[in-house]
């Protein structure tokens, strides 16, 4: 089961990562730009997340 505030959590995460550099925050992630995209695509169809 989903947790109730998952979307809020998901987009108050990526809208702080985008107000400094979301480029910057993969990285301190060891996350590329394609892996960004998979998981972004993975959020919507399995939660309606959009990232």
């Amino acid at each position: 089961m989903k947790p109730e505030k998952l979307n809020q959590f998901m987009y108050a995460l990526m809208k702080g990562a985008r107000r400094h550099s979301l480029v910057e925050f993969l990285e301190t992630w060891e996350i590329s730009e394609e892996e960004y995209e998979e998981i972004k695509e993975w959020f919507w169809k399995e939660h309606r997340v959009n990232l």
